[in-house]
């Protein structure tokens, strides 16, 4: 972040954190406030659960008896202790029993809990359903008791919390009873939740999702995310348990919003909010202003700085400032004009002294092979003179001579010249496994008694290089490779990638580099080749260099050599 930038800021901070500070006590006197308020609807609240689940255990009492004195219940059970009704067709009269009367749960069945008929399970009839043998055993009659009972849903048993009664069938023999009751399901929540203005649910003991829940009626987010940050509790919950006393089956959990307390503090934190942005939008126009005058001359000094580091040592910073930072834009100024000035002698001081080792190296070269040549030429004269016998053969000798270190001084020239002038990279974008196998393919048949090795890894992604040029320097590597072992080995080319950089390898199993000659390989005119002009490598060297990447070698003497092409990726 720009200095500008950390300034505005703190001018927006500075006006903004005192009416931000006040929103937090305000809001909570207006919670606390509001609290006893809530506390009593939500006393009132489970008052009236409490009353609805009374009701619904008196109306299964009152069903369970009414079924059991139906006269369609006494005539089905003389019926059944004659034999004059089949069981099949008895067992699907508890549906129509149960749906006729609006029942959730209706079943006969003998005092050991064998299903003749049930309407809430239908698969029971013929089998003892334990949890009736259960309600018979610990249950008086005509008492409604809250129970998890299992009943045949769209999809398939679920459990579901009831209240249920049982009453026997006057006159029955054998002895039925009928066992009728009402489940405290969604309907029962949507009705609590009607009643209440909250959310109800159902929840069993150990269940993993509601036995029953209202829909959510708490939708509204932004209020929910405002009141959560201002610390206002979101709803008041309160769980009864089912059965009042004893061991609980389920609990009826309700939860009642703050709606009236998050109004009230939504709006206070609006006006808040509103207030602070106005405070923050003009002390950040303020901010900005004054900043940009502070700032201005400081982000001209900072440009300066990035051209000097570019190169434009000479660069000047042309901005109106006034105390220390005027004196601080007065020294830099004096600073990059004399780094031009230091710049240009050293530059001119650099090229005086290269020019003179290059002078210097190209007349060591050229004396070498002046010596033979006019020795050659002293020894033709002498046997001319001499009117010698063998002239012939002293001339062809001769001329030998100075025709091959004229061809020893024209490479010579030959390299100089190329070192001198030395195109510039035109760099493109070449996949690097191309590359490679371009400089492979010009090696098809390695010659006798040298063994080629391949190790290019296949997602080599591009470099952005002169193609020729790096070919030039990787064809240069394989051919010193080749010529340091003279009698056979093994040459070895590998590309892969590392980071942000393409490595391409060439080693050989020569006798290697000695140690005190690694350091000055790349240097002009360095050779250990008999007849070698030492600008090879320095050749290579440069242009790798102005390719954005570098060049390494690494040796032990008798273990071969290793030089490696680091070339930036493309991108």
């Amino acid at each position: 972040m720009t200095l500008r930038a950390k300034l505005t800021l703190a001018f927006a901070l500075f006006a903004a954190l005192p009416m931000l500070a006040a929103l937090w006590p305000v809001s909570r006197a207006l919670s606390r406030s509001l609290e006893s308020e809530y506390a009593a609807r939500l006393d009132g609240a489970a008052r009236a659960v409490e009353g609805e689940v009374r009701r619904l255990g008196a109306a299964a009492a009152e069903a369970a008896r009414e079924v059991a004195r139906a006269p369609e219940t006494e005539a089905l059970a003389r019926d059944l202790s004659q034999g004059a009704v089949d069981p099949a067709e008895a067992a699907g009269r508890a549906a129509e029993w149960m749906g006729a009367r609006g029942l959730d749960v209706l079943a006969l069945a003998d005092p050991r809990g064998a299903v003749i008929s049930s309407g809430h399970l239908p698969g029971r009839a013929g089998d003892v359903d334990p949890e009736l043998s259960t309600l018979f055993a610990e249950a008086p009659p005509g008492r409604a008791v809250p129970r998890i009972v299992s009943r045949a849903g769209a999809s398939g048993v679920e459990p579901a919390l009831a209240l249920v009664a049982w009453e026997p069938v006057p006159g029955a023999e054998p002895p039925l009873r009928i066992a009728a009751g009402l489940a405290l399901g969604p309907g029962f929540a949507g009705r609590l939740a009607s009643l209440t203005g909250g959310d109800v649910a159902v929840l069993g003991e150990g269940a993993e999702r509601p036995l029953a829940a209202s829909p959510d009626r708490d939708g509204g987010w932004l209020r929910r995310l405002l009141a959560r940050a201002l610390g206002t509790p979101q709803a008041r919950s309160r769980s009864l348990p089912v059965p009042a006393a004893g061991t609980p089956l389920a609990r009826i959990e309700m939860t009642l919003p703050a709606h009236g307390l998050e109004r009230t503090q939504v709006v206070v934190a609006l006006a808040f909010l509103v207030a602070l942005a106005l405070a923050a939008a003009a002390a950040l126009v303020l901010g900005h202003l004054v900043a940009r005058r502070i700032t201005r001359p400081l982000e001209a000094l900072r440009a300066g700085a990035r051209e000097v580091a570019g190169g434009n040592l000479g660069a000047q910073v042309h901005v109106e400032a006034s105390g220390e930072v005027g004196e601080l834009v007065g020294a830099f100024n004096a600073m990059s004009a004399g780094l031009a000035a230091s710049r240009e002698r050293a530059q001119a001081a650099e090229r005086i002294a290269a020019w003179r080792e290059v002078a210097r190296r190209l007349a060591h070269e050229i004396k070498n092979p002046l010596t033979p040549i006019a020795m050659s030429v002293e020894t033709l004269r002498d046997a001319l003179e001499q009117r010698r016998p063998d002239f012939d053969e002293i001339f062809r000798e001769g001329t030998g001579a100075i025709q091959e270190e004229v061809r020893r001084l024209k490479r010579i020239v030959d390299e100089f010249s190329r070192f001198a002038r030395l195109p510039r990279p035109e760099p493109a974008p070449v996949p690097a496994g191309e590359l490679v196998a371009t400089l492979l393919a010009l090696y098809p048949a390695p010659p006798p008694g040298v063994r080629l090795e391949r190790d290019v890894a296949a997602d080599l992604p591009d470099v952005n290089v002169d193609r020729d040029q790096i070919l030039q320097v990787l064809q240069n590597l394989v051919v010193n490779a080749v010529e340091a072992m003279p009698s056979g080995g093994t040459l070895r080319v590998a590309a892969r990638r590392e980071g942000t950089e393409v490595l391409v390898s060439v080693s050989d199993t020569g006798p290697g580099i000695r140690p005190e000659d690694l350091p000055s390989i790349f240097e002009p005119y360095f050779t250990t080749k008999e007849g070698g002009t030492g600008l090879g490598l320095a050749i290579a060297e440069r242009i790798v260099r102005e390719h954005g990447g570098r060049i390494e070698a690494d040796s032990r003497p008798g273990e071969g050599a290793t030089f490696t092409v680091r070339l930036p990726a493309a991108g």
